[in-house]
């Protein structure tokens, strides 16, 4: 596991206050022709994931993120995500365009997931604090809103979480909590598109804090990138 001057300078890297889209024509990763069909309407989408749900205030604040980006630049993105999905993912776990490719492998998470909560209610935290960094670009496929936990005891808590969660599926990246804003264009956007998000990114870089607690964590399936169902909650 990173420690938490690891993770920061990770993070830190390649999340800035400048959003920076190369000045040119933006092309999205083919993975978002996964989710995205060409009307740029959501895809059936299957898979599982952990997820904290969000309060309300913090919900209604990226709620007038995302109202300025779909104002301002619209041609920059697909249908909107509903404000009641926005969601900080713990750990993302299966996910596949075809149902019968990801059934089995969700019906054994789930087993997995219910034999593992005991150990998950045991560690318990009261609240972990999160921070934003930047809005930032999510490997062309979408523009989130990057986060940090707030110091380093709020940094182990939400990593002793992961860690269990990752020995029902490892996964081979690093953990970069954030919260999905809006996917991009199934079509990309031109370059003069992507100056104009460029400078509205500028104006909602504006500090949020939350507090998560294992009662708002939940193990999800999902159809879509708009369709999520609780499964399990974790103190429940």
């Amino acid at each position: 596991m990173e420690t938490f001057k690891e993770f920061a300078d990770r993070i830190n890297s390649f999340q800035k206050k400048e959003l920076n889209l190369g000045g040119e024509d933006f092309t999205v990763s083919q993975s978002v022709a996964h989710k995205v069909n060409a009307d740029n309407t959501f895809k059936n989408f299957y898979g599982d994931t952990m997820v904290f749900d969000l309060d309300d205030d913090t919900k209604s604040k990226l709620t007038e993120y995302t109202d300025l980006l779909y104002r301002e630049v619209p041609q920059c993105f697909c249908d909107r995500l509903i404000p009641h999905t926005f969601h900080v993912t713990l750990h993302d776990l299966s996910n596949s365009p075809t149902l019968s490719e990801v059934a089995e492998q969700t019906f054994y998470n789930e087993l997995k997931i219910l034999q593992i909560k005991s150990d998950l209610q045991k560690l318990n935290p009261a609240k972990i604090k999160l921070k934003n960094t930047y809005v930032f670009n999510m490997v062309n496929t979408s523009l989130v809103l990057g986060l940090s936990p707030a110091t380093e005891k709020d940094y182990n808590a939400i990593m002793g979480l992961y860690s269990i969660i990752d020995g029902v599926k490892k996964l081979p990246y690093s953990f970069t909590p954030h919260i999905t804003l809006a996917y991009y264009n199934v079509n990309g956007f031109d370059g003069n598109a992507a100056k104009r998000l460029e400078n509205i990114v500028n104006k909602i870089n504006a500090k949020i804090e939350m507090e998560l607690s294992l009662t708002d964590l939940y193990y999800q399936k999902f159809t879509s990138m708009n369709d999520y169902i609780d499964v399990v909650s974790l103190l429940k």
